[in-house]
C-alpha cells in the first residue's frame, strides 16, 4: 500500500502515503505523522486537526496497519464502519432536564456575597505578618554577661559605639545588626 494520497491539511492541500483503509476512511503518514482522511480532508475535532504518532494510533488502526482487519469492518456498510473505525469518546455529554412544577412558586435569588478580591487578602496577610515596632536591644557584657537594655535609636544605624557596664565598669563595643529584629554584638578590648 505505498500509493500517494493528496488531502486538505490545515488550509493546504499536502500528499502522503497511504498506510491503511477501513471503510471510506484512509490512514495516511505524512511527516511522521497519521491522519485519519475522510472524503478528502484530515478528520479535525475542536477546529484542530487530529493528528497521531505510531504509539498513540487507536488500537482499530494498529490492528489494520498490521493487516488484521476484521472481517467485520469490511462486510459493514460504510456509514457503520465510520463510527466503528474511530474511537469512541469516554464521556457523554448530559443534557439538562428542567422539571416544571406548577404548584411550586418560584424561589427568590439571593444576591451572592461580595468577594474580598485576592490583591486585598494578600496585603492584609503581609500587613499582618509584620513584626510590632520594636522598643529596645538587649547588649550582653562579653566580660559579666549583665544584660543592659538599649534604646533602638542609639545604633539604629549600623555604626558601632561604646558603651561602659553598668556591673563591672569596664568598656566594650556595641553595635546594632537587623536580624528579623534588631540584635546587639559585643566586643572587648582587653
Amino acid at each position: 500500500m505505498a500509493d500517494a494520497v493528496s488531502f486538505w491539511l490545515d488550509n493546504k492541500m499536502s500528499s502522503g502515503i497511504k498506510a491503511a483503509v477501513i471503510g471510506n476512511q484512509i490512514l495516511v503518514h505524512y511527516r511522521e505523522r497519521y491522519y485519519v482522511i475522510a472524503d478528502g480532508a484530515a478528520l479535525m475535532k475542536g477546529g484542530r486537526t487530529i493528528r497521531y504518532a505510531k504509539s498513540t494510533l487507536p488500537n482499530v488502526w494498529k490492528r489494520a496497519l498490521r493487516g488484521l482487519v476484521l472481517p467485520s469492518y469490511s462486510e459493514l456498510p460504510e456509514a457503520e464502519s465510520d463510527e466503528a473505525a474511530m474511537p469512541r469518546p469516554t464521556r457523554t455529554k448530559k443534557e439538562r432536564t428542567i422539571v416544571n412544577t406548577p404548584s411550586a412558586a418560584p424561589a427568590p435569588i439571593a444576591a451572592p456575597a461580595p468577594q474580598i478580591p485576592a490583591k486585598a487578602s494578600q496585603l492584609r496577610k503581609k500587613a499582618e505578618a509584620k513584626p510590632a515596632a520594636q522598643a529596645s536591644v538587649t547588649a550582653g557584657c562579653p566580660y559579666c554577661s549583665h544584660k543592659h537594655e538599649l534604646p533602638v535609636e542609639k545604633g539604629k544605624n549600623g555604626k558601632a559605639f561604646i558603651l561602659v557596664c553598668g556591673k563591672c565598669s569596664t568598656e566594650f563595643a556595641v553595635r546594632f545588626v537587623q536580624v528579623v529584629q534588631y540584635q546587639a554584638q559585643t566586643a572587648g578590648f582587653r
